[in-house]
């Protein structure tokens, strides 16, 4: 009797080692732990963030643009020709053939 007790605790010792084998592997994976989920929603959520950052500095960066192109623009405010008060022509006083005197 004295060896099958034996043999039955070591069978016990075994099963118990294989069991906080597995349960060590599945607490210490972060693939399947608790903070699996929770760490991909906040690296989702991280990405989510800075493309609409990005979006809202492109954005502003197109409305500056678009500012500083009306700003730049000399005929913006005149709804007139600006030549239209010239008189001369000015091709009446060109040189046809630069070699001719």
């Amino acid at each position: 009797m004295n060896t099958s007790n034996t043999l039955f605790l070591v069978g016990i010792a075994v099963v118990a080692l294989i069991i906080g084998a597995v349960g060590g592997y599945f607490y210490a994976n972060p693939r399947s732990s608790y903070d699996a989920g929770f760490t991909s929603g906040k690296t989702e959520g991280r990405k989510e963030l800075e493309q609409e950052l990005t979006a809202k500095a492109e954005a502003a960066q197109k409305a500056q643009e678009s500012i500083a192109a009306q700003a730049a623009n000399p005929f913006a405010g005149n709804e007139s020709n600006p030549l239209e008060n010239v008189t001369t022509n000015p091709f009446e006083k060109v040189k046809v053939n630069p070699f001719a005197q």
